[in-house]
């Protein structure tokens, strides 16, 4: 009997064991529960789709021929794209928004503004909120790029051609110890740098990727104190060039002169003064002899009033001629001293070695005279190979070259796809070099601004050419590769200073 029950309870235990194990009595609750989980995660994506979509239609409502924009200043080029289209009359009315880009993002978020342009891109957190809102921001639109280029005098050797994003900012930056290029081992010249106003995307390009500045949080302060500032590239270049020593030289060469001159006048008077007499007795004394002469022959004098008015005219003449050729022995030695003056300076003139911070366009157009330096992307000090890269069109439109900044235009993207919105990316993309120029951006390539079209379904630009006979045709554009004086000559394949040979720096 004993054994009996040891059995039974054992074969009871093993049951409930195989039961459990079968997980016969847990299965349904496991489904229930991933079935609540499921309704309630669906329950939540419906909520936040109904919630997103209330957000939606209670942002702020235009007419459909309204834009708004968000710039960060009046020259922007979306800015002056809007202002050409009303000028010529368009069915858009466009208002523009001059404002700094967190806020205008936070327009574009909120519904209150529909076009941003800025130089920098849409923050996680930003884009959050326009996805809470209904918006899609994912698609900017690059219409150019802030490029700064480092340039130097063409024609002079500092004792090296590439510099690290380290040592731009060792030398620009606030604080900055840098007095010779020996410095950051280049050679052995006064290091001097001059640049455009804070407010300039060249300036601001290089305080924001060598410094690590913020987009819009850029201010002079930033940079080395005895930083010169020009409003206008002609007087920065002149700087680089030191073309404005040569006209200060020219001043104070002109004001020597006059002192000199000031500080010889008695003594050149006097000069004058005993040339015209040392003339006039010369003169005299052959007057004299040829009286005597007469005498000697008793000649009469025919006319004695006619002969006295000659010789008068024969002393003045006499007195002229010495007059100005002791004036031009004088001036000459004011010039011989005034040129001595300004030769032991001039040799002065060129003895440093100047630097100059510009856009790629304003260099572009001088390089006969402004020389770029290259640019390697690293931001802390390496001993390794350079890692070159020279400004070019190419370098700057694949982003190879480190002191650029995209241009973007931002904006929701159905809204960018209205026929509204259309017309200004229309323009900016049919006028970008004459747009962005004047921004001091530069302009996308042919092959960028066909793709840029393309991908934003706007027509491509058709040009029109007459023939000889009078006939009219009409072709669309190509991509042509962009070709440029500053451009060094490449083997196929090259990219423009990309880890090409330059002299390593800090």
């Amino acid at each position: 009997m004993r054994r009996t029950r040891h059995l039974t309870a054992g074969l009871a235990v093993a049951s409930a064991l195989a039961v459990a194990g079968c997980g016969v009595n847990s299965e349904p609750e496991m489904i229930q529960s991933e079935r609540v989980q499921i309704s309630a995660r669906e329950q939540q994506r419906v909520q936040n789709e109904e919630s997103t979509t209330s957000r939606y239609r209670a942002l702020p409502r235009r007419s459909a021929n309204q834009v708004v924009l968000s710039v960060p200043s009046e020259n922007s080029a979306s800015a002056r794209a809007a202002r050409d289209l009303t000028r010529e009359r368009s069915s858009v009315n466009f208002t523009t928004q001059v404002q700094p880009t967190d806020q205008g993002f936070t327009d574009i978020c909120s519904g209150r503004a529909d076009v941003l342009q800025t130089s920098r891109e849409i923050t996680d957190a930003e884009r959050a909120q326009c996805s809470q809102n209904g918006l899609d921001v994912r698609g900017a639109v690059v219409i150019g790029y802030a490029t700064a280029v480092l340039v130097t005098e063409n024609g002079r050797d500092i004792g090296g051609d590439c510099l690290t994003l380290a040592a731009v900012k060792s030398m620009l930056a606030r604080g900055s110890t840098i007095t010779n290029w020996r410095q950051i081992g280049f050679g052995s010249q006064t290091f001097s740098a001059a640049a455009p106003p804070a407010t300039n995307p060249a300036t601001n390009v290089v305080a924001i990727k060598a410094f690590q500045r913020p987009v819009g949080a850029v201010s002079l302060n930033d940079f080395r104190g005895d930083l010169r500032t020009f409003s206008d590239y002609r007087d920065l270049s002149d700087f680089v060039t030191s073309q404005d020593r040569i006209r200060a030289l020219d001043r104070e060469t002109k004001a020597y002169n006059t002192s000199i001159a000031r500080q010889r006048r008695r003594s050149d008077i006097e000069s004058i003064r005993r040339a015209e007499a040392i003339a006039a007795r010369a003169v005299v004394r052959q007057i004299q002899a040829e009286n005597k002469e007469r005498e000697r022959k008793k000649q009469a004098v025919r006319n004695p009033d006619e002969l006295e008015r000659q010789n008068a005219a024969r002393v003045r003449e006499a007195k002229r001629r010495a007059r100005l050729e002791q004036t031009r022995k004088n001036n000459a030695v004011v010039n011989t001293q005034t040129e001595r003056f300004r030769r032991d300076r001039f040799g002065t003139l060129f003895s440093s070695g100047r630097l100059g911070v510009v856009p790629y366009t304003f260099y572009e157009l001088n390089s006969d005279v402004l020389r770029p330096l290259e640019i390697d992307p690293r931001t802390t000090p390496s001993s390794k190979r350079p890692d070159c890269r020279f400004p070019s069109q190419q370098t700057i439109v694949n982003r190879t070259y480190p002191l650029i900044l995209p241009v973007y235009i931002y904006g929701d993207r159905r809204v960018l796809r209205t026929a509204s919105v259309r017309v200004l990316l229309t323009r900016l993309l049919t006028e970008n070099a004459a747009l962005t120029r004047r921004e001091d951006l530069t302009g996308l390539s042919n092959t960028a601004l066909i793709n840029t079209r393309r991908s934003l379904g706007l027509p491509p630009i058709q040009q029109t050419t007459t023939t000889t006979d009078g006939t009219t045709t009409t072709s669309t554009q190509q991509s042509q590769p962009t070709v440029t004086n500053a451009t060094p000559n490449l083997q196929p394949g090259e990219i423009p200073g990309v880890n090409s040979r330059g002299v390593e720096s800090p």
